[in-house]
């Protein structure tokens, strides 16, 4: 997440949006009152939550979709915010000016809008492209067209920190010093990436009959990446930072063990693995600096999963 100052399920159980539950939200309630941001990607995974976190604080959103019907599910999501909620159709990310009437009457702009597709054609073309010329873009139009916007906050990727050459990396710590030094040819022949909350799905709906490998060591509540964006947005100390929102690490046995232990009835399709499995050497995710600047709490990996599981189960009643 980065902060530049001026001056797959995408349905959310009513727990996953009732933020007012949740004691790290409850500081800034009413923040927003009379502000306008604009978030860019609004049918986005994350940019749904990061929508959420930022109207319950009384804030007007402008948010950006592809189409009509993307904006109508949206609002079918968000029905509690409707009086607060307005869209901009940009079809294209890249598009040259597309961002032009979106960003004009807002204070702040949150960028989360990014391609994410698990099978494309050309990496390049499909998905590195799109990522860089659309974050320009989206600044080019605020420079040009509301040059008086407060922040933009940007939504970037674990990617853009992690060395994956050096694997593992027993002892190692990242932090936001750390940048990604994969050069543009290899960056655009990535390997295929998959969600967390995929694998849990397949797990708990019997598709996965062994414990998933786990490639990456770092985990965080959607829900708190939404609350990181609001405080990044408001705290004036963030103005030009870098911040990773990491919980804390995981591994995919510790997950079917979460499963297994907090839902006895999906015990004869999660697999059961090396129960207590000690964790590996490998690298630590700091989240140090968040924690001390911008005042975050990390909801555990425990509740993280009891709660998507839970959410999964309430989905394939309805």
């Amino acid at each position: 997440m980065n902060n530049f100052d001026q001056t797959k399920p995408t349905s959310h159980s009513k727990k996953v949006f009732d933020s007012l539950a949740n004691p790290v939200a409850m500081a800034s309630i009413n923040s927003g009152v009379g502000k306008t941001v604009l978030v860019t990607g609004g049918s986005g995974y994350v940019a749904a939550e990061v929508l959420n976190s930022f109207l319950i604080r009384g804030y007007n959103v402008k948010t950006t979709v592809r189409n009509e019907a993307s904006a109508e599910k949206i609002k079918k999501s968000h029905a509690k915010y409707l009086d607060q909620l307005s869209f901009a159709i940009v079809k294209d990310l890249q598009l040259p000016g597309g961002h032009d009437e979106a960003v004009k009457g807002v204070d702040g702009v949150i960028h989360t809008a990014s391609p994410f597709v698990l099978q494309v054609e050309d990496n390049a073309r499909d998905l590195l492209e799109p990522a860089v010329n659309g974050t320009l873009e989206v600044l080019k139009s605020v420079q040009k067209n509301n040059p008086a916007v407060k922040r933009v906050v940007i939504t970037s990727s674990f990617a853009a920190i992690i060395d994956i050459f050096q694997g593992p990396r027993p002892g190692y710590t990242y932090t936001e010093k750390d940048w990604n030094p994969t050069t543009y040819d290899v960056a655009a022949n990535p390997s295929t990436p998959g969600g967390v909350s995929y694998y849990i799905y397949r797990l708990i709906n019997g598709t996965s009959s062994s414990v998933p490998e786990t490639s990456f060591f770092g985990f965080v509540d959607v829900r708190d990446l939404a609350e990181a964006h609001v405080r990044a947005y408001e705290s004036e100390d963030a103005a030009g930072q870098r911040y990773i929102t990491c919980s804390g690490g995981y591994t995919y046995q510790q997950i079917c063990d979460v499963i297994r232990a907090e839902f006895p009835g999906k015990r004869d399709v999660v697999p059961e693995g090396n129960v207590g499995e000690k964790y590996p050497d490998v690298y630590v995710v700091d989240n140090g600096k968040i924690r001390r600047e911008l005042g975050m709490e990390f909801r555990s990996l425990k509740t993280c999963v009891v709660d998507m599981v839970e959410q999964f189960i309430e989905y394939e009643k309805a």
